[in-house]
């Protein structure tokens, strides 16, 4: 397999650097490893292939394209994904929220942006909620039947 799982390779989670830097060798049997189950979740329930704009970041493509300091992408747990053909970012933001609101889901932060969704599997909260925003406006919320 060219890849983590069957639909996600080691080139789609590669740095879209000039140097195309490589999914970290360290992370490959773990933190991959549920960025894909993640990834495969999604693509099932859309049932079409899935364009990887970000996934992989190394710390200097990050600060080029302005990305948050602590971002997950150079953690290798983050995928900036885009809607498949036919479906608008809201349908496919809806889908996204709804799969990561399973509280057996890897999914621990959700942000939606104009043009594509943002995943990341980073460590889970300890109140056991996800991390959702939009923008600049990031809030808590329950996965089945957490309290906030």
């Amino acid at each position: 397999m060219n890849g983590p799982s069957p639909h996600l390779s080691w080139a789609e989670l590669a740095c879209k650097d000039f140097e195309r830097a490589p999914y970290p060798e360290k992370w490959r049997l773990s933190r991959a490893v549920g960025l894909a189950v993640a990834f495969e979740r999604i693509r099932t329930a859309v049932n079409q292939p899935i364009i990887i704009g970000s996934a992989y970041r190394t710390p200097a493509w990050n600060a080029f394209n302005g990305g948050a300091r602590h971002s997950q992408h150079m953690e290798g747990r983050a995928l900036d994904l885009y809607p498949p053909t036919g479906w608008t970012i809201d349908r496919f933001y809806e889908v996204i929220r709804e799969i990561a609101g399973r509280s057996e889901s890897a999914i621990q932060g959700v942000g939606r942006y104009p043009t594509f969704v943002h995943i990341d599997t980073r460590p889970p909260r300890s109140d056991g909620t996800l991390t959702v925003w939009k923008g600049n406006r990031a809030w808590a919320e329950p996965k089945d039947g957490v309290i906030v």
